[in-house]
C-alpha cells in the first residue's frame, strides 16, 4: 500500500469516528430539548461519544491494523446512520 493510500485509510477512519461523535452530539442535543429528556439515553450517548474520541485519539498513521479495524467495525454503522437520514 502506498503512503497516499495509507493516508487515505487513516483519514477515512478519522472521518468515520468524527461522524459518529457528531451524530451522538446531535442525539444528545435533541433528547435534551425534550420536555422530559431520557437521562439514560443521554448518558449512554455521552459514553459512546467519549469512547469514539478515545479511539480516534489513539489512532496512529503507522497502525494499519488499528485503522482497518476502525473502518471495518464502525464504517458500516456510520453508513447505516448516514443512509437513514
Amino acid at each position: 500500500m502506498t503512503t497516499t493510500e495509507r493516508l487515505a485509510r487513516f483519514e477515512a477512519a478519522q472521518e468515520v469516528l468524527g461522524f459518529l461523535m457528531a451524530v451522538r452530539a446531535e442525539w444528545i442535543y435533541i433528547e435534551s430539548k425534550k420536555a422530559q429528556p431520557d437521562a439514560s439515553k443521554i448518558a449512554q450517548w455521552e459514553a459512546e461519544q467519549k469512547a469514539f474520541f478515545e479511539i480516534e485519539d489513539g489512532l496512529r498513521f503507522d497502525d494499519q491494523d488499528g485503522i482497518e479495524q476502525v473502518i471495518t467495525t464502525y464504517g458500516p454503522v456510520a453508513r447505516r446512520i448516514f443512509e437513514a437520514r
